[in-house]
């Protein structure tokens, strides 16, 4: 091909293919059956004056539509045969179904028909203009005034008008669905009066072909009551290309000129875009080719404005803007290198904190249309470039604001005629009764045509794993059949949401919204780290003149490194509510300061972003009083060095999830303090600022495992999940190693905390008595590599069991201070039998301890009431108890574990983990029991 150089606007060269490519760009078949009309009218020259000729002469004027006048004229030899056989076309039907996207003509044509059968005799109908003999209607619109109104309208068309022609457009919603039982009923009398009226009353259906099969399904004698279907297809470019020249001589008089000529490549560009959303439902045809001179009229307005604004102060006049031209960027928009320069909506893209991937995903996107622009220029065709698109992430990571961006971004490339973005929930889709979600979803994509469509939490439209649910079926099914997603449809939908729902979704519903919507391709919106929190922090401080010291962002970038361990962080949200609450802190501040002396400039100071911003500090002597007396010394010693390293971490600025270990194990005889100490290690953790909150979730590996296959993973997972940012203790942990579903649990349980995304977000404690434990790492390799952090809790000694006992004792009001010195007398008797109490197998360190003393305060509460009985004493106090009551019932205690030990073997006494006698007994049965039992051997 063979450039040569034409004039364009204002005088300057553009270059363009030679004249006879652009002569081969657009050829208009000469019609055949228009053809084979003037045959017939050559052959008979009497067909010209008839007045039925006028309608055909019309028809064939039209561009396109070629299946539809080889029907007229079908039709029309049917009925020049039944003149030659002499019978009466009032006595035969002409009712016909009209199938086709909008803007094909069908109105137009209905008309023609109408009068076509008019003028040859076929129906009756009055000659006066001010009698309508053409009524259109819409199906819904009949189905609401329902059978009355069907009998009135069809009432004034055949005794009114003396006969006539219902149009009724979108017939098949008189039997959608969602349609009250009124549109069946109004079908009915339609058909009825159709029969009755033959030769008076003639109906023309109207409606796509999919959803006219429905209509067919109504009544089966459709078929022989409607006798003509006829396709309305889509126009062709070339067809296309005429409409448009029609229509830009006719509504500027023939005075407006285009760039490279009407049959130029820009032209050519034009329609060819347009014609992109051929064959899809709603492809609008004519009304498509009216929309696209509305653009490129508005397009030349914009442009026309500018020029004039550009030279309006020059001391040189300009040459004024040629107001009936229309430039290469007026007929096919901008040049995407351009556009995207001055693209504002791009330059604000770019400027937001963070959103790499979003960023780069938008840059390749230009990328694609800029290299389509080429390839349009160069009379390729241009690569499929879906607008529709999946954006993927966790609140707050500005997908919304993004959506909005896109939305100006493709308006700014020409790509969307408005931009506007319109946010939508599932809810707003889904209907209350079969069939409104269809027409709620129809509703909602016509409103936002030219529109960005955000819908959010797009995976709420699947019911779920295993579940079926024809209300949301319905709403996905709509929208694989109104959205195509090719350049030219003028509109975006966007989904939005996790990405592992929108997976999951995208497996089990109708497989063409995973075509019309690639998830490969999605933009994925990462979490926001702890610097970009903090910079975005720093920008909202700016915009709402606040100012914060450096303590105060440092406390505040504490905060959000904690936020990200948590499930349902909410990135962006995070600082927002911050933001809140060190408001609210500083004004509790100032409370007390008269307003009139309080600074104009606020500073927020580490107190008000977290007024227990010092608990870090602080970590090692809160660590010991929450543990102090509840487990041995050398556990607190082990404990406080993780308080430590975060400190240290801290202070050295180094990463304290890199020193501190989040995967432990509490090992040891029961009741040596495993679960207490686990459970105060949510608070010891808070305390040093390594987690968000202190709450601890405790569960035992029954939580974890399912009761059927497929069923343990996701209940393990949701159990890991619930814990993120937080402590999870597992008690009994030797279970894991327990069978198949354990097993499965076990990997779950591995696989989650080996994910990059959970690394030290969360602090796993397996419980569990040392040969057990032991056992479990040795069938679980992969769990032993993980938690190689070991806490060894033991036997808790005799003297540590009498002070253990005497504040258990204090926690019952009953003091016993022979039990804490030494140097009183009962101290050493009872430490000789705590030292043969503890050589017993059966021995359960605090859990026996707090059975004793639940046993000797209930002894010694009988023994005071007794002399309060006996002496009627008036005091209120309790007297301490006496070391002779202690002895009685640890002696008691003694002489029944050694009973129980000659009965029990050593595997179940080894095993024992629970107290050998029952804490609910009747108190003063037991203090008889105690006072009567024979001294120990």
């Amino acid at each position: 091909m063979t450039p040569i150089l034409s004039t364009g606007l204002d005088g300057e060269k553009v270059v363009v293919p030679d004249a006879l490519a652009a002569a081969r760009r657009f050829q208009v078949k000469p019609s055949n059956a228009a053809g084979e009309w003037e045959q017939q009218k050559r052959e008979d020259q009497e067909i010209c004056d008839k007045k039925w000729a006028k309608p055909l002469d019309d028809l064939m004027a039209l561009v396109g539509l070629e299946e539809v006048k080889a029907q007229f004229l079908a039709i029309k030899a049917k009925i020049d045969t039944c003149g030659e056989q002499n019978i009466n076309l009032k006595t035969e039907r002409f009712n016909v179904i009209f199938q086709g996207n909008p803007g094909t003509g069908k109105t137009t044509v209905a008309n023609l028909f109408a009068a076509f059968m008019r003028d040859v005799g076929a129906i009756e109908s009055s000659d006066d203009p001010s009698k309508k003999s053409l009524k259109v209607r819409s199906g819904a619109t009949m189905a609401f005034k329902g059978a009355k109104g069907a009998k009135k309208s069809i009432k004034k068309l055949v005794k009114d008008a003396g006969g006539g022609t219902l149009f009724v457009d979108e017939a098949y919603q008189l039997v959608a669905p969602h349609a009250s039982s009124e549109g069946r009923q109004v079908l009915d009398i339609i058909l009825t009066e159709m029969e009755k009226n033959i030769g008076k009353l003639l109906v023309i259906f109207v409606g796509y072909k999919n959803e006219m099969e429905v209509f067919f399904e109504h009544n089966p004698g459709l078929g022989s009551r409607i006798p003509y279907t006829i396709h309305f297809e889509d126009f062709t470019d070339d067809e296309l290309w005429r409409i448009l020249c029609d229509k830009i001589e006719k509504r500027y008089s023939g005075k407006m000129r285009v760039e490279d000529g009407l049959h130029g490549l820009y032209m050519h560009i034009a329609i060819r875009r347009l014609g992109l959303g051929r064959g899809s439902k709603g492809f609008g045809n004519a009304r498509a080719v009216e929309n696209l001179l509305a653009t490129i009229s508005e397009r030349q307005a914009l442009r026309i404005r500018e020029e004039v604004r550009k030279h309006k102060n020059d001391k040189v006049k300009h040459k004024d803007p040629n107001r009936f031209f229309f430039t290469k960027e007026d007929l096919i928009g901008p040049d995407p290198s351009i556009a995207k320069k001055k693209s504002k909506a791009w330059k604000e893209l770019k400027e937001l904190i963070g959103l790499d991937a979003v960023k780069k995903a938008v840059e390749n996107f230009f990328g694609l249309i800029e290299s389509n622009y080429r390839r349009e220029i160069s009379e390729r065709r241009p690569i499929r470039v879906p607008l529709n698109q999946v954006f993927v992430g966790s609140p707050g990571t500005g997908k919304t604001t993004v959506a909005r961006l896109y939305g100006r971004i493709l308006a700014d490339l020409g790509l969307l005629s408005r931009g506007d973005v319109v946010l939508k929930n599932p809810s707003d889709f889904i209907g209350d009764a079969v069939g409104k979600s269809e027409a709620n979803t129809r509703g909602i994509l016509a409103s936002t045509a030219g529109k960005v469509l955000v819908i959010d939490e797009a995976y709420m439209l699947h019911p779920g794993d295993g579940q079926t649910d024809s209300y949301r079926n319905g709403v996905i099914d709509t929208i694989v059949a109104e959205v195509q997603g090719v350049l030219g449809e003028d509109r975006c939908v966007i989904l939005v949401g996790y990405e592992d729902k929108l997976r999951n979704m995208f497996h089990h519903v109708n497989p063409g919204l995973s075509r019309r919507f690639p998830i490969e391709n999605a933009f994925r919106f990462e979490n926001f780290s702890k610097p970009e929190l903090e910079e975005i922090m720093r920008k909202k401080m700016d915009e709402q003149d606040l100012n914060a010291t450096d303590d105060a962002y440092r406390v505040a970038g504490d905060i959000f490194a904690r936020a990200l361990m948590r499930p349902n962080f909410s990135n962006a949200g995070e600082v927002e509510t911050l933001m809140a609450k060190a408001k609210m802190n500083y004004e509790a501040r100032y409370a007390k300061v008269p307003i009139p002396e309080r600074p104009y400039d606020v500073e927020f100071q580490q107190e008000d972003i977290d007024p227990d911003f010092a608990r870090g500090s602080s970590g090692e002597s809160s660590c010991r009083l929450l543990l102090d007396g509840l487990v041995a010394e050398k556990i607190i010693t082990r404990l406080e060095r993780y308080q430590k390293l975060s400190m240290a971490a801290h202070r050295y600025k180094v990463e304290p999830r890199v020193l501190v270990p989040t995967c432990i194990v509490f090992k040891g005889p029961p009741g040596t303090g495993k679960t207490t100490a686990a459970h105060k290690m949510g608070k010891v953790f808070y305390d040093i600022g390594f987690l968000s909150t202190d709450e601890v979730i405790s569960c035992t590996v029954s939580d974890l495992v399912g009761q059927y296959v497929g069923q343990t993973a996701p209940k393990t997972k949701t159990q890991l999940q619930k814990a993120l940012g937080k402590v999870l203790i597992i008690d009994d942990a030797h279970q894991l190693k327990e069978g198949y579903y354990a097993s499965e649990a076990a990997n779950e349980l591995t696989m989650f905390l080996t994910r990059e995304e959970n690394t030290g977000k969360i602090v796993v404690i397996l419980i569990g008595q040392t040969y057990q434990i032991e056992e479990l790492m040795v069938a679980r390799p992969a769990l032993s590599g993980l938690f190689t952090e070991e806490i060894a809790f033991e036997d808790i000694n005799s003297r540590d069991s009498m002070s253990l006992l005497q504040r258990e004792l204090a926690n019952r009001h009953v003091q016993a201070p022979f039990l804490k010195y030494s140097y009183l007398e009962g101290y050493m008797k009872v430490l000789k039998v705590f030292d043969e109490i503890r050589s017993l197998l059966s021995w359960n360190n605090a859990r026996h301890i707090q059975a004793f003393a639940k046993r000797i305060a209930a002894t010694h509460m009988q023994e005071v009431l007794h002399d309060h009985e006996t002496h009627d004493d008036d005091q209120d106090q309790i007297p301490p108890v006496s070391a002779e009551t202690v002895l009685a019932c640890l002696n008691q205690e003694l002489f029944s574990h050694k009973s129980r030990s000659k009965k029990d073997t050593t595997d179940e006494q080894k095993n024992a983990s629970v107290s050998p006698f029952d804490p609910s007994a009747n108190p003063f049965r037991i203090a008889n029991e105690i006072r009567n039992a024979p001294p120990p051997p």
